[in-house]
């Protein structure tokens, strides 16, 4: 499909205080941005010293507070979901320790999965859990027609009822950190009815994390379920730390990393629209699992249900934390590395390397091949990119001074995204730095796009295990 092509950085936040966690643009759409905060985010003395939930529109540029938490924090924010052909309701997904939801009640403070309907401002608490129960990391379908997350609880009420959801009769009574499944009632204005599935299985002291769902439209929505697992799920004689997938309507269980031992962490999942080839499964290896010979933390991307595995950098230093678009060509990541082609300029005539201090920089592949550098620091932190399912928009976090509204080095939210040449953002004029923006046309961003580096081998077909 055809993508926008001039780039603009805005710099979303203004705090001068405090902290700022992983932000999520919305897939769909792409027009909203969750975040948490403990610091000034609506202005100087606003601060409440604690966590909170937030919400930007890239419309106008309002940001919202979500959460007002009395005697708690609300933290580990999902994106907003959408409502394209889905009939739902959007809402953001959340932990809270706080009482937000009247109809429950959460007076012991226990942290709780809770969803804010953005409409109607309604709270709806999902879990209902007390000490030493621990729910956390939810992930929200695009659709909001499920929902996963990680706790210690023993949550499943999967009876096996729904033929399409059979479930593996897991159970949690030795309180290990395990990845559920929660799915609404097929209605698309239920959101009072749900079955909750456990999806992993470990012993005492063993951590499953980092769920993602995906899977958009019709039979594929909310069929693939991806997680990290430091327990060997499949029994095959992996330690450390794979990536798993649990396909909702089988139950079946596969492994998405290289058997044997490693490090493979922060699974990304795309939602699998109508355009797309996927669903796809992207995460960092240290496994060297294509035999390309690299000795750094790489990143990969699984495609589902055909077994591929392609390898998209090849770098000197460790690549984190990626992100994908639907139709799997687009990967948003974090890096340390030299990820340009090297003694090959790059389209606007600078020559590489461009981060060869080893900072941690925001990258963004449009191909197998091509490859843009979005940030170029020193000193200081970007990371945790989140991107449109289009790839034409992504959200992340930075302590860096990108736009020159940030002298103190506080944790910030930026948007990066491509425009037509005819939009306002576009121009000199209708980008003012000022405001926050920056583009080629005002002379305050330096677009860094040309050949990636490639690995050797592109692609294998791995035959993982499976049951």
């Amino acid at each position: 499909m055809a993508h926008s092509s001039i780039p603009v950085l805005m710099q979303v936040t203004r705090n001068t205080t405090g902290d700022i966690s992983a932000p999520k643009i919305r897939s769909q759409q792409g027009d909203s941005i969750v975040f948490v905060s403990d610091g000034d985010v609506m202005g100087p003395g606003t601060a409440p010293g604690h966590r909170e939930v937030y919400i930007y529109h890239a419309g106008n540029g309002a940001i919202s507070r979500i959460t007002t938490t009395a005697a708690g924090e609300s933290y580990d924010a999902a994106r907003e979901t959408d409502d394209v052909d889905s009939g739902r309701d959007l809402f953001v997904a959340f932990v809270s320790t706080g009482d937000l939801d009247p109809s429950v009640g959460n007076g012991d403070h226990n942290p709780e999965v809770f969803l804010w309907f953005s409409e109607t401002g309604q709270f709806v608490q999902v879990t209902d859990t007390t000490a030493p129960v621990v729910n956390a990391e939810v992930y929200a379908s695009d659709s909001g027609k499920c929902l996963t997350f990680r706790s210690n609880g023993d949550l499943d009420d999967n009876n096996g009822s729904d033929p399409d959801n059979p479930g593996r009769g897991f159970h949690n009574a030795d309180a290990s950190d395990e990845v559920f499944n929660l799915s609404f009632g097929d209605a698309a204005a239920d959101r009072t009815q749900w079955v909750t599935t456990q999806v992993s299985n470990g012993p005492a002291g063993t951590a499953s994390s980092h769920p993602v769902v995906g899977g958009y439209w019709f039979t594929r929505q909310c069929r693939s379920n991806a997680y990290q697992s430091d327990f060997d799920q499949l029994g095959n004689g992996s330690s450390g730390s794979h990536i798993y997938n649990y396909t909702r309507t089988d139950g079946t269980l596969e492994q998405l990393s290289k058997p044997g031992a490693g490090s493979n962490l922060n699974p990304s999942i795309s939602s699998a629209s109508n355009f797309a080839r996927g669903p796809f499964v992207v995460y960092q290896s240290d496994m060297d699992p294509i035999g390309n010979g690299g000795s750094a933390t790489d990143v990969f991307r699984f495609r589902l249900f055909k077994n591929e595995l392609w390898q998209y950098t090849f770098g000197n230093a460790d690549s984190a934390r990626p992100a994908v678009s639907d139709g799997g060509s687009r990967l948003a990541f974090e890096s340390r590395a030299d990820l340009f082609q090297p003694n090959r300029p790059t389209r606007g005539g600078q020559m590489p390397p461009f981060n060869s201090d080893g900072n941690s920089e925001i990258f963004l592949t449009t191909s197998k091949h091509d490859i843009f550098q979005v940030t170029d620091t020193e000193g200081c932190d970007n990371d945790f990119p989140t991107l449109r399912d289009t790839g034409d928009a992504m959200a992340f976090r930075s302590t860096c001074d990108l736009v020159g509204l940030n002298p103190g080095g506080v944790a910030q939210v930026f948007l990066y995204e491509f425009v037509e040449s005819d939009d306002p953002l576009a121009t000199d004029a209708g980008c003012q730095t000022s405001q926050g923006c920056c583009n080629q046309a005002n002379g305050c961003l330096d677009v860094l796009y040309g050949a990636k580096r490639l690995p050797p081998k592109p692609a294998i077909h791995p035959n993982y295990s499976t049951n």
